[in-house]
């Protein structure tokens, strides 16, 4: 069987229109986004991190975001900071890490490695998520406007 298609000149010129619209957006929204979301991710983080009075708000100083070739690199750099993330001994808890997709092996390290039985104070990964779900709220609705 031969079947022979015909596209119209018009609908081919709105495609190639769409097209060129989203590789436009790709390159200049998504470096904008990914930016905004560091911030957010730093914002929400550090509002949800604990302040022990010992320490004086070191924790929350802590917490940053930066760029790294084209991607943004968010960190709590103070040495403590996975202790309060996951826990430590019997404590460790890992839900907000594994709701990202990162291996549960990343936070075992911290099983035992800490004396005591620290509960866990999650205040990175669940904020990540929440930058995260934003985030590709946000590239949806531009999409979206992209190529109407």
């Amino acid at each position: 069987m031969n079947a022979k298609l015909k596209i119209d000149p018009s609908d081919l010129s709105k495609l190639k229109n769409k097209l060129d619209k989203l590789r436009r957006f790709e390159s200049q929204s998504v470096s904008n986004e990914l930016g905004k979301t560091g911030l957010e991710i730093v914002r929400i983080a550090k509002r949800s991190a604990p302040v022990a009075k010992e320490k004086g708000g070191t924790l929350r100083q802590s917490i940053n975001s930066k760029k790294v070739g084209k991607s943004i690199q968010v960190e709590a750099n103070a040495n403590y900071a996975a202790y309060v993330e996951f826990g430590t001994g019997g404590n460790v808890t890992l839900d907000d890490m594994i709701a990202l997709g990162i291996p549960s092996s990343y936070a075992k390290q911290f099983k035992g490695s800490k004396p005591g039985n620290m509960k866990a104070q999650p205040f990175f990964f669940g904020s990540a998520r929440i930058g995260f779900k934003n985030l590709l709220n946000r590239l949806n609705d531009e999409m979206k406007k992209a190529i109407k």
